[in-house]
C-alpha cells in the first residue's frame, strides 16, 4: 500500500529563483541606501539642521562643472550603463513557466504538466476533446463528450498527483456535452463510403 503523500509545505515553490534574482536585488539595495542616505538629508535640512559636507561638495561641483568634464561624462556613462542593466533585468526571461518539484532544485514546465493531463484526457474514449492550461497555482480541464463528470475528475487528480509538485497545486475539471455538429461530423465519418 502507498504511503500517503506528506502535504506541501506553504511557500515551499518559492525558492525557485532567476538567474535574474542576485543582480535585481544588489542594484535594488544600491539604488535603496543612496536614496535613503539623500532623503534623510533633506528632511535632516529641511528640520533646520546642517547639510552634509558631501551634499554641499555634490552641489557645488555640480553647479561649477561643464558638460564636457569627465567627470560628468563617467557619471552619465555610469547612469546610463545602469539605466540599460536595469532595462535587461525588466526584459530577461524568469521562470514563471516553471513550477518547483520536490526534491529542492528540480523544476517541470507548465506546458509538460499540461502535456501529462492532456494524455490522460485522450485516453479516455467518452471525451470528444480537451483543453488544459496550467498556470502557476491552477491547472484548468475542460471536458468536451459524454463522460462521467467524478471519474473523469478522478483520473485527471490522479494524473497530477503523480508529478511531486513542491507547492500546492488546484485541479479545476468542467466537462461540456458534445455540440450537434461536432456528433454529425462524427457520425459521417463512422459511415462507410457507398
Amino acid at each position: 500500500m502507498e504511503a500517503p503523500r506528506r502535504p506541501p509545505r506553504r511557500g515551499a515553490g518559492r525558492w525557485l529563483r532567476s538567474e535574474r534574482a542576485v543582480p535585481t536585488a544588489l542594484v535594488v539595495a544600491v539604488l535603496l541606501v543612496a536614496s535613503g542616505t539623500l532623503l534623510y538629508d533633506v528632511v535632516a535640512v529641511r528640520a533646520g539642521g546642517q547639510a552634509r559636507p558631501w551634499r554641499r561638495e555634490l552641489s557645488e561641483q555640480l553647479a561649477t562643472r561643464h558638460l564636457d568634464d569627465p567627470w560628468v561624462l563617467g557619471i552619465a556613462g555610469g547612469t546610463a550603463a545602469l539605466g540599460l542593466l536595469l532595462l535587461w533585468l525588466a526584459c530577461a526571461r524568469g521562470l514563471r513557466g516553471w513550477l518547483a518539484l520536490e526534491p529542492r532544485g528540480a523544476a517541470i514546465h507548465r506546458s509538460a504538466v499540461a502535456a501529462l493531463i492532456a494524455g490522460r484526457a485522450r485516453q479516455r474514449a467518452d471525451v470528444h476533446s480537451w483543453q488544459v492550461k496550467t498556470g502557476r497555482r491552477r491547472t484548468r480541464v475542460t471536458l468536451t463528450g459524454t463522460t462521467d463528470p467524478a471519474g473523469a475528475e478522478r483520473e485527471l487528480r490522479a494524473e497530477l498527483a503523480r508529478i511531486p509538485l513542491a507547492a500546492p497545486h488546484r485541479l479545476d475539471v468542467r466537462t461540456r456535452p458534445v455540440h450537434e455538429r461536432h456528433r454529425r461530423r462524427d457520425l459521417a465519418e463512422l459511415e462507410p463510403p457507398r
